[in-house]
């Protein structure tokens, strides 16, 4: 029943991180969503069992699988209003299935993918509406028991198939976005646009934060072991985190005639007065 003991514990972790994220901003929350909350337990446990070498490939794959993850928030929220959620579910997975293939070629070289991860997350940024209102989401009944229960399933399958999978497989399925998925359906169903953009904000510095702790990981496991290099990444993913956070947020350009911060004053023009008769 070893593995019943990790889907608990996983499933405990989200349901804590989900009800946490429901009582704040949206960015906030989205940062939240992209901590590794599933995939640093399970290379925990597969360093255990398998060795640090095995759980250094497994990290290698979650940073493929935050490249992937990042590219499905964007594509989810794009297809969410317009064509509904089956079909923006799927679009969204063969789009980040795409990126996982174009990275598959890179599995032993972690430092090129946190690249690919970074250009990623570069290239969906300004891509962002921040300037709206944000509108005021209501819950949604047991979404975060959903949310916990589908990670510990997650957290179960990798503990319980690393042979069949291999190493980078591991780290995919550790990686797999089931808190966002469930957070974007909320934001959709119950807010606004606007909040679906603050928490991809968020979450592109959250999953930012994952794929350095993912590639430290995967660097310092074969070396030092899982202990250190679990210390080493956090202390990276917590350095990334601060440096995008850090970074102040794009805003929209004011429009022509707009009066706006850097857009110039109108001109009063005034009638000349009539001469004296």
């Amino acid at each position: 029943m070893e593995w019943a003991c990790k889907a608990l514990l996983t499933a405990a972790a989200v349901a804590a991180v989900m009800l946490a994220a429901g009582r704040m901003d949206r960015r906030l929350a989205g940062l939240l969503a992209g901590l590794p909350v599933v995939s640093a337990p399970a290379l925990l446990w597969l360093a255990h069992e398998q060795g640090a070498m095995f759980a250094a490939g497994t990290a290698a794959g979650s940073v493929a699988a935050c490249a992937a993850s990042a590219l499905y928030a964007r594509v989810a929220v794009a297809l969410l209003a317009r064509r509904g959620a089956v079909l923006a579910l799927l679009g969204a997975l063969a789009a980040s299935a795409l990126v996982v293939a174009l990275l598959h070629g890179l599995q032993t070289r972690p430092l090129a993918v946190l690249a690919a991860c970074a250009l990623v997350c570069a290239l969906l940024r300004p891509t962002l509406r921040l300037d709206a209102p944000a509108g005021a989401v209501r819950s949604l009944r047991g979404e975060p028991w959903l949310s916990a229960g589908l990670s510990g399933l997650v957290a179960a399958a990798v503990s319980q198939s690393p042979a069949t999978l291999g190493a980078y497989g591991a780290g995919l399925l550790a990686s797999l976005p089931v808190i966002t998925s469930f957070a974007l359906w909320h934001l959709h169903r119950g807010g606004t646009t606007a909040d679906q953009h603050r928490f991809l904000l968020g979450y592109l510095h959250g999953t930012w934060g994952k794929a350095v702790f993912a590639t430290v990981f995967a660097l310092a496991a074969p070396l030092w072991g899982s202990g250190w290099a679990l210390a080493l990444a956090a202390a990276g993913g917590v350095a990334a985190m601060a440096v995008v956070l850090g970074t102040p947020a794009r805003r929209p350009r004011p429009r022509r005639g707009d009066a706006g911060d850097g857009a110039p004053a109108p001109t009063i023009l005034r009638c000349p007065d009539p001469p004296p008769t």
